[in-house]
């Protein structure tokens, strides 16, 4: 450092303390000093009635929150011991089902190995008769009437299908089939039963008149098959046979 800038350094120095013991630089001080006393004091005032709302509000809320805890431990214990018998009450009916299902299955094998083979060819014999009705040309009809009327325009054809007799005997067949089947888990067998359950297969020789009607002069376009017993009536039908078979069953 030269001569000139320590000289310029005193001055600075000098300049400073003429500042700091100027009445201004000491009242702006006492001011701030009082100002920081005011702001610590009314902290510490503020600290000091927290401390006590602490040491008042605190020991109650740990009071209640040790209740509620002692309650829930006690409850925790119970619902401990609650899943327990839970688990060991789901374990055990899984396990006796389990075994249940296993001594049903080993004594249903018995009775369909054990059972008449006469049941198995009375199956048989209605499957041969489901595909054979199934096959082409088993639905037909006959005669064709045709009624035309000249006020209306209206051509009304009447004709006769067996075409319900074929669904009702395909029908047959299947709950039949289902019946029989049932039939093996019987431990009684009666041959009369499955006599009678064949001799009662519906013939599809059976016609019914339907009718349907079309426009006079256009090309006619009506398929008269097509009117046949609702699925209503072939379902109560097909109820109605399952409750005599049972019936026949029980003799």
């Amino acid at each position: 450092m030269n001569t000139q800038e320590r000289a310029e350094l005193e001055k600075m120095e000098e300049l400073r303390k003429v500042i700091e013991a100027s009445p201004l630089t000491q009242k702006i001080k006492e001011e701030k000093a009082a100002e920081t006393l005011a702001t610590r004091q009314e902290a510490g005032g503020k600290l000091e009635v927290l401390r006590k709302k602490q040491a008042k509000v605190i020991p109650k809320l740990r009071e209640a929150m040790e209740d509620k805890e002692a309650k829930y431990l006690e409850v925790k214990v119970l619902l401990d011991a609650a899943l327990g018998e839970l688990q060991t009450a789901r374990t055990t009916l899984s396990g006796e089902n389990n075994s249940f299902d296993s001594d049903i299955r080993n004594q249903e094998a018995i009775l369909y190995e054990s059972a008449d083979p006469r049941i198995d060819e009375a199956i048989q014999f209605f499957r041969d008769k489901f595909d054979e009705l199934r096959k082409p040309g088993r639905i037909s009809s006959r005669g064709m009437k045709v009624e035309s009327n000249l006020f209306t325009d209206v051509k009304t054809l009447t004709t006769e299908t067996n075409k319900a007799a074929v669904l009702e005997a395909i029908f047959y067949c299947q709950n039949s089939i289902k019946l029989l089947k049932r039939l093996k888990l019987s431990p009684e067998f009666h041959i009369e039963g499955i006599q009678e359950l064949k001799d009662k297969l519906p013939s599809i020789e059976v016609y019914q008149e339907v009718s349907g009607e079309s426009p006079a002069w256009p090309r006619i376009n009506t398929d008269p098959l097509n009117l046949f017993k609702s699925d209503s009536q072939l379902d109560w039908e097909m109820g109605k046979l399952n409750e005599d078979f049972k019936k026949l069953m029980r003799k």
